[in-house]
This record gives structure tokens, sequence and C-alpha cells, in this order.
């Protein structure tokens, strides 16, 4: 197992709650040649911030990669998946976990980079501040669309504009009937401590993030689950679409194929070791991505997030449309060729 990536995030790490453990990316590069006992070398890098990245955290701890004759460097850096992308496009990384948003973005604008696998459906948690939510006079239990539409003058903070949670946040309200520019105040922060700090001193009314962030505020007591993507609360609303994919440069498609390959079948091992005994993974993913997490946060984050994994790695064209429909608006329309941006083998 490498544990040198966990090592250097740890070092790295600017952690001010215990909820967020962030990364830095090593200087090192990777060129997929050989590693010590035969295996084939890889980067891979993502994020340490939520379990929105538990398919490459437990590549890493499960060093899962040497099944398929791989040996996986994982290393965390923040949450930020434009700086992923660049870090894939750069040559810094063979692989990256970034939001399927950011990875079409940067596909459309010319990006050399090819979806290679699914990793996340969605984790994503909105969070109220118990005296918010008495406000509104609708309950945790209301219809869906009615809590949605007692977010109406409340200021929320997520993710910076342009990334997932952040994109994801806007359609739900706008699918909810409220106008996500005038109705709510969305935040972006860019650390996502910020957010768990900002709901608890009052200085936003919730949070939306991935599951391992809002748990804490609701964890303490003083904010309720609003909305969970993870148990489907929303899926009438965005339909069952992929959240996050693993995506490297078209580049290394073409030179190193097996490598793809092999990274493919490493994710789906891991997708399906989470299916078939969450308790398990979960335990592992406790013990060396979140060791000082509190247990009922982690817990609570977990009993959500374990459900917002695919099992198959693959993006179905379906998908792959409801995506660009998602982050489709007046003024940015999509044409991308499905066979071009997904590797045949996810197809």
């Amino acid at each position: 197992m490498n544990r040198s990536s966990k090592l250097l995030t740890m070092l790295c790490a600017a952690v001010l709650t215990t909820t967020v453990v962030a990364g830095c990316v090593s200087p090192e590069k990777s060129s997929g040649d050989g590693a010590a006992g035969g295996l084939l070398s890889a980067t891979a890098v993502g994020g340490g911030a939520s379990m929105s990245y538990t398919v490459p955290q437990l590549i890493d701890s499960m060093d899962a990669g040497k099944a398929h004759g791989l040996d996986v460097t994982y290393q965390g850096t923040g949450t930020s998946s434009s700086n992923m992308v660049a870090a894939v496009l750069s040559g810094d990384a063979d692989f990256a976990f970034p939001a399927a948003t950011t990875a079409i973005d940067s596909i459309q604008e010319g990006g050399d980079l090819v979806i290679v696998a699914s990793a996340l459906r969605y984790a994503s948690i909105l969070g109220l501040r118990n005296d918010v939510s008495e406000r509104t006079g609708v309950s945790a239990e209301s219809p869906v669309l009615e809590r949605i539409k007692a977010l109406k003058g409340l200021k929320i903070a997520t993710s910076p504009e342009g990334s997932g949670n952040n994109t994801m946040l806007r359609k739900i309200v706008a699918d909810g009937g409220l106008d996500p520019d005038r109705d709510v105040e969305i935040i972006g922060v860019q650390d996502p401590s910020a957010i768990v700090g900002g709901v608890k001193q009052g200085r936003f009314d919730g949070g939306f993030y991935g599951a391992g962030v809002i748990e804490a505020n609701i964890a303490s007591g003083e904010a309720q689950m609003w909305l969970s993507t993870a148990r489907g609360d929303v899926d009438e609303l965005l339909g069952h679409q992929i959240g996050m994919v693993m995506v490297t440069s078209k580049k290394t498609l073409a030179n190193k194929p097996d490598l793809v390959r092999a990274m493919f079948d490493t994710v789906v091992d891991v997708e399906k070791s989470i299916a078939n005994d969450p308790g398990a993974a979960g335990a592992l993913l406790r013990q060396n991505w979140f060791p000082d997490l509190d247990g009922k946060v982690f817990d609570l984050a977990w009993e959500q997030a374990q459900h917002a994994y695919p099992v198959d790695g693959l993006v179905t064209e379906a998908q792959f449309g409801a995506i660009l429909d998602f982050m489709t608006t007046g003024d940015k329309k999509y044409t991308l060729d499905y066979a071009d941006s997904v590797y045949q083998g996810a197809r």
C-alpha cells in the first residue's frame, strides 16, 4: 500500500476543523513507467475534504491497483476540480477525479481530456440551522419541493461558482421554482471548513456540500439535514446523473491504453467492494482518511454516502446527455460527442 500520499496529505493539510483534511499536489511527475515488483506506476489526484472522493481514497487504502498490475500513488489536492484537471493536462498526474461538470467544461473548451470512468453519482447534503428551519415553517420531513421553496431569502454556503456542488445547488433551486440568483444568496466558499464554521457562527443559514462536511453541524445539534442527494431526495428533479468522474489525457489513452484499462478495472473493483461490504469499506476509509473525525459525524456521513457510488464505472450515453442538459443554460450550449468524450471501456 502506498503510504507516502497519505503522509504528504497530512503534512500539507490545513486542518481548520476535524471534518476536513486537505492536501497538496506533489511536484513529482509520473510517466506510467514500471514500478518496483514489475508493477506499472500511475499517479492520480483527487480530493481529501469529503466522502465524495471515497473511490480514489479506497484505491489507495486497499492498494486496489495491484490486482491489475498497478502501483497507484494517490494524492488529495483539496477540492478544486479545475486544479485536478490542470494536473492531468500538464502531465503532473496520469489520472484525476474532478467533478463531472468541470471535466465536461474542459473538453468543451478543447482540453485534451477523456472521461474514463464514473466515480460518484451524488453525495451532497444540504443542512439548515435549526433556528432557520423553524422560521421557514417547513419541516425536514415536508415534501421536497416545499423544502426547496423554503430556501427563499436564505444565505447558503457551498463550493465556488462553477464547481459541481455550486452548479448542483443552483439547479436544485431553479427546478424547485426559485431563481438561484435572486431568491437565494448562494455563497461560494473555497474551504469547506469555513462552511462548517460559518453555519456554526450564524454567518450562513445553511450549507451544501459533499458528505463528510455539513454532517459536523448536524451531529453537534445546531443544524438538521434538509436535503440529501445520496438518499434520492432530488432524483425526480435531477435524474440519475453523475457527479464525479475519473479522467485522463487523450495522449495517455493513445500511448498507454493498458494503463487506462487497468485503472478503469481498479475503479470498478473498489466500487463493487463498497456495494458488497459497505461496513468494511467505511471502516477502512475512516482509519486511513478520517482518523480525527468524530465517530458520530463519520457514521452520519457514511450512512448517506455509501449509496452514492456506481458499481460498474460506466458512463452511459443517457447519463452523458443528462450532464450536458444539466449544464446547458441560455447562453451556454454543449455540443460534445459522446464517443469522443468517453473512454470506450466505460460506454
